[in-house]
């Protein structure tokens, strides 16, 4: 999933993890650096996955940080991301008027 995130032209660095959720499984969660000056918006990065990944691979949430956490070596610290889950600054597919045909 980083992989095929990552081609986004828009896109600096990308971490894909899962967040609780309150009713089912784990939802999954998108967390990206977008290029400097970057107009990319979390409406367009939905609707460019609904074209470039698998219907149950489409993120619930995205968001944009300036940095992702990372270890003394520069691994991304996904547990970390995951234990925060959503913020205030995540965007939610759900609360879109985004629709997208399941299977």
């Amino acid at each position: 999933m980083e992989t095929t995130f990552a081609l986004h032209p828009a896109v600096n660095e990308v971490a894909v993890h899962a967040v609780p959720s309150a009713l089912t499984e784990d939802d999954i969660k998108v967390t990206v650096v977008k290029e400097a000056e970057s107009p990319l918006t979390e409406h367009e990065l939905a609707i460019w996955a609904i074209d470039h990944v698998p219907y149950y691979a489409i993120p619930r949430y995205i968001e944009f940080r300036a940095q992702l956490p990372k270890n003394p070596v520069g691994r991304i610290l996904k547990n970390q991301l995951r234990d925060e889950g959503c913020t205030d600054a995540t965007w939610d597919l759900e609360q879109s008027d985004i629709t997208y045909k399941k299977g």
